[in-house]
């Protein structure tokens, strides 16, 4: 495909985004979002209808939830598939009726429709005033196991809460981590960093108490807070963040990783084998966010609106990928790439007697590395739920817990690099009828040198027609604006690890909704990187089409100018006759690379998912997925197969268990396919969850 056939393909489908009328649903993510259980956002990941940064805010909303009779206006609207309208309908509801007593309340009065109703059930709770004797919580737990060449004991994880005295909601994550290296430690004879071995460890990554009322919020553990546009803190990962809550985020991963990550180092030779590369399930995985106490005054009375005060510090100990450390004390500047001192040290994995030669560790995360001291306050006016005025301003001091070595960040790293850092802002809204407006303005502050920080603002409008909703943003990152914990739209690029720095752009997005039958989404992102130049953008339009009848179909495009230019399309064929069978086809078409010499690299994905429930407490589900990158070359990149099984029964009424088996083929033609184990795959996976 020539690069001029592809621009006027994505000016085709500017042209129908143009010449169809519009209505539409809330514009957060690229699908309208209806799942029974977290596995459904898995499967819209793999299957590519949501983005990673979707994924996640989809992911941390199913499992916290969203408590209707607490949320604000900014928590209602991180729900999928909610615009604007629907919040303040919500929210004037609860406001007349004094609180809701049931989900269906909403449908009864008409604040929701029946099909937004049941999209929204698994991320939300209602929780009406519940007297002190209540008590009700949730357990999981989990564990997967990859065959003869996987370590046991199996990985395996555990998640808990509990709600109880009205107010006090506790959670905690355990997680057996079998695959990472541990007590790292600086050896000056060897002036490198020595670690001990895998092995199997039980950690308690996430525990948290938090105590929340119609006017105070305290949380003591791990925990998420955010504000305003995201410009300047926010760890939440969610749209329009206002507060905190408290943290038990649990993740997997899809991929073995490898066994043995060696280098000869001090020996002849890898202890790694090059012939059999074995790979092992990897660990439940978590990020980390902050660990320590947050305090907040919800609503004090003040003149004609109220006042929102908060105040948080944190303690939490990250770890960090070995290629991000740097030895400060004889590397002056991480940005000198070509000092031979100011590459990542050696890392050696020491065996029972230390002095003995030592292999190196490979593309490594090393764990608790670096302590991180983090304190922040929010204080805003509101006026009502549309008009408000607030200033957030945060401060962080890194401190490297490795004895013996003065160790810093690279300069590509997530964090700045000497010393603490920081940011101030000030975030405002205010709306009107049908119409929306936010601004944020932020400064940061480091100790980089010649950095010293820099400016960042967003303006966005969020309007509202009949049932259309149309979301535009404009933004500015400057070159030295280092802030690490800012998470406001931005393009996929990075300047030194960070995303929102380094660029001017708009983004325009919208979500129009033909009544049940047509549904249309869109999103032009465009944005100028201001040190080099140049205007980068992503366009992706996406058409539902509803039909009379059991049968849906879906037409979406996207086209991106980085990274050697990329087109991608596809389509997806529906049969859902009722809640007992669905059946699901998808194909998708990308080119990758125009500007090369002998073409686009061709990638193709089909996809066959079959879900059935042939009783109401048992539930069948089968994909079969093929993916085929590079399909003129079978020596180049990957090709493989992926299918799985899985039951899940509702043993009782407040139990179930989920059994799965996962089988991955690799058929293309590497060298490094022919080498690694196993080949084939093969997956067993247990759940089991109980409420009570």
């Amino acid at each position: 495909m020539s690069l001029r056939r592809a621009h006027g393909i994505v000016f085709v489908s500017a042209w129908l985004v143009a010449s169809f009328p519009r209505g539409a649903r809330a514009v957060q993510y690229e699908v309208f979002v209806h799942v029974e259980a977290e596995e459904d956002l898995y499967d819209l990941l793999v299957s590519g209808q949501i983005s990673e940064r979707s994924f996640s805010a989809l992911l941390l909303l199913y499992q916290s939830k969203v408590d209707l009779n607490r949320a604000d206006r900014e928590g209602l609207y991180a729900l999928p598939n909610l615009d604007l309208v629907h919040v303040d309908q919500i929210l004037r509801y609860r406001a007349e009726a004094g609180g809701i007593g049931a989900l269906d309340d909403l449908l009864a009065t008409g604040a929701l429709d029946a099909e937004l109703l049941d999209a929204i059930r698994a991320f939300v709770v209602v929780r009406p005033k519940a007297s002190k004797s209540e008590t009700e919580g949730f357990t999981r737990v989990q564990a997967r196991w990859s065959g003869r060449y996987d370590r046991l004991p199996p990985a395996a994880a555990a998640q808990a809460r509990v709600k109880t005295l009205g107010n006090l909601d506790v959670g905690a994550v355990g997680v057996l981590t079998r695959n990472d290296v541990h007590r790292v430690r600086w050896d000056q004879n060897r002036r490198g960093l020595t670690a001990a071995p895998e092995r199997v460890r039980f950690v308690v990554p996430k525990l948290y108490a938090e105590w929340e009322d119609d006017e105070w919020e305290v949380v003591v553990g791990t925990y998420r807070i955010g504000f305003g546009q995201r410009l300047t803190f926010d760890v939440t990962d969610q749209v329009s963040p206002n507060g905190f809550f408290g943290d038990y985020e649990l993740r997997r991963v899809n991929d073995l990783t490898l066994r043995c990550r060696r280098r000869a180092g001090e020996l002849t030779e890898s202890p790694c084998s090059p012939d059999r590369v074995a790979r092992v399930t990897p660990d439940y995985r978590w990020t980390n966010r902050l660990a320590g106490a947050a305090v907040g005054v919800r609503k004090a009375a003040l003149g004609p609106g109220w006042l929102q005060a908060y105040g948080w510090g944190s303690y939490q100990v990250h770890r960090v990928r070995q290629t991000e450390v740097v030895n400060a004390g004889a590397c002056q500047d991480p940005r000198l790439d070509g000092e031979p001192a100011c590459k990542a040290p050696p890392v050696y994995v020491r065996g029972a007697d230390p002095i003995k030669p030592a292999s190196q560790l490979s593309f490594g995360t090393l764990p608790a590395m670096v302590a991180e001291g983090l304190g922040g306050a929010n204080v805003g006016y509101f006026w009502s739920e549309r008009a408000h005025i607030g200033i957030t301003g945060y401060g962080s001091s890194p401190r490297w817990l490795v004895d013996g070595v003065a160790l810093d960040f690279q300069e590509f790293a997530t964090r700045p690099f000497g010393g603490p850092f920081g940011a101030l802002g000030i975030d405002a809204s205010y709306g009107f009828g049908v119409q929306d407006f936010f601004v944020e303005v932020a400064r940061s502050f480091d100790a980089q040198p010649d950095g010293g920080g820099g400016y960042g603002a967003v303006l966005r409008s969020v309007t509202v027609l009949q049932t259309t909703e149309l979301d535009i943003s404009v933004r500015y990152y400057g070159e030295r604006y280092a802030n690490p914990y800012a998470r406001p739209v931005s393009a996929p690029d990075e300047l030194d690890g960070l995303r929102a720095r380094d660029e001017t752009g708009a983004r325009l997005r919208t979500t129009s909704n033909f009544g049940r039958k047509l549904g249309l989404r869109t999103v032009a992102d465009v944005w100028r990187r201001l040190s080099r130049g140049g205007v980068d953008a992503v366009l992706f339009v996406r058409l539902d089409v509803h039909p009379r009848g059991p049968w849906g179909w879906a037409f979406w495009t996207s086209y991106r100018s980085t990274n050697g230019q990329g087109l991608a399309t596809a389509t997806r064929l529906a049969y859902d006759p009722g809640r007992r069978l669905t059946i699901a086809a998808q194909y998708q078409h990308e080119w990758v690379g125009f500007a090369a010499t002998d073409g686009p690299r061709q990638d193709i994905v089909a996809l066959l998912q079959i879900t059935a429930r042939p009783v109401d407490r048992l539930r069948v589900r089968a994909r079969v997925r093929y993916d085929f990158d590079d399909i003129a070359n079978n020596h180049r990149l990957a090709r493989v197969l992926w299918s799985y099984v899985e039951v899940a029964v509702a043993l009782r009424q407040r139990d179930a268990l989920r059994l799965r088996y996962d089988l991955r083929v690799f058929l293309d033609r590497r060298e490094s396919t022919f080498a690694r184990v196993p080949n084939p795959e093969h997956w067993l996976s247990f759940e089991y969850a109980f409420r009570f």
